[in-house]
């Protein structure tokens, strides 16, 4: 693995199919399955996770309301036309005729060769229904934020509450952040409730391609972004936050209405549930801003 500067560490977009194989088994154990497909579509590799969730048979492929997915709206298919990113997607996936739905969060991404071209797309499935109550809860539940795209604000209470029930269960670890926008109201009675919405939707958007396909993101409050990072300490995910912070302090430091900048509360995962958790980063997120902006707050505990 490399790690990106704009990434949290990822598979490298010009990964060798060597390096590709290490990254399946590291999706295997964290129960997420991995498809990878070649520059023509054909299946080349899928991991045992994926194996579990896509059974034996042909399986149907639906789109959050249950309709059936358009080839062309496959997630392989839209990097291959675009070349982008395609992340945290709702889909759910019927290994046989009658069988319930499983639901999964599906994110999809280009890998390169050496002069630019297309090379693989990989295609990660992160199973939303081991547990029936979430299983049932998301076919009423909107899943997005119709703004910004990331996840809905009790969406990502139900995926935080899914993920803590993991990490009891097998020991391992996530961190947990409470990202904010400095001085949100100043600049929305500045340049109105539109630069509001552009600000948000810019902030959703850098969130998107600088964290991993599996973290998880999403709207909190009206100025906030909530982001579960499985698997990785609080030490290293502020390392990559830090990186977004700084992108975001230089990318707008000229900004008509000012420069824009982020603040916000890093913790991990300390056996608690998830109210206790919230808690915890709203209050870094607070002590970031009472020490002046611009800043990241993490709990020192684990240090």
């Amino acid at each position: 693995m490399t790690d990106n500067p704009d990434h949290l560490p990822l598979v490298d977009l010009r990964a060798d199919d060597d390096e590709i194989g290490r990254y399946a088994a590291l999706l295997d154990s964290l129960g997420i399955g991995l498809l990878v497909f070649a520059a023509d579509d054909s299946l080349l590799q899928r991991n045992a996770q994926a194996e579990i969730l896509l059974g034996d048979g042909a399986a149907t492929w639906e789109d959050e309301n249950g309709h059936p997915l358009a080839a062309d709206d496959r997630l392989q298919v839209r990097v291959r036309q675009t070349r982008q990113a395609v992340l945290q997607q709702p889909i759910g996936i019927r290994s046989g005729e009658g069988a319930p739905p499983i639901w999964c969060s599906a994110s999809a991404f280009p890998v390169f060769a050496a002069d630019g071209s297309l090379r693989r797309v990989l295609l990660t499935l992160a199973d939303l229904s081991r547990h029936n109550w979430l299983a049932s809860e998301t076919r009423e539940l909107p899943t997005h934020d119709p703004l910004t795209g990331v996840f809905s604000e009790r969406y990502i209470a139900l995926l935080l509450d899914d993920e803590g029930r993991r990490a009891r269960r097998y020991g391992t670890p996530f961190a947990l952040a409470l990202i904010a926008i400095d001085r949100f109201q100043e600049l929305c009675a500045a340049g109105g409730a539109q630069a509001g919405e552009n600000v948000l939707v810019e902030l959703a958007r850098l969130l998107g391609t600088s964290l991993r396909e599996f973290d998880m993101v999403g709207r909190f409050d009206d100025d906030q972004f909530l982001l579960i990072l499985p698997n990785v300490r609080v030490n290293d995910a502020l390392t990559g936050l830090e990186r977004l912070r700084e992108m975001v302090e230089t990318t707008h430091a000229g900004d008509p209405l000012g420069p824009l900048t982020i603040s916000g509360g890093v913790s991990e995962f300390t056996g608690d549930d998830s109210a206790a958790l919230i808690d915890s980063v709203r209050s870094l997120l607070a002590a970031a801003r009472e020490s002046g902006c611009n800043r990241l707050c993490v709990n020192l505990d684990f240090f």
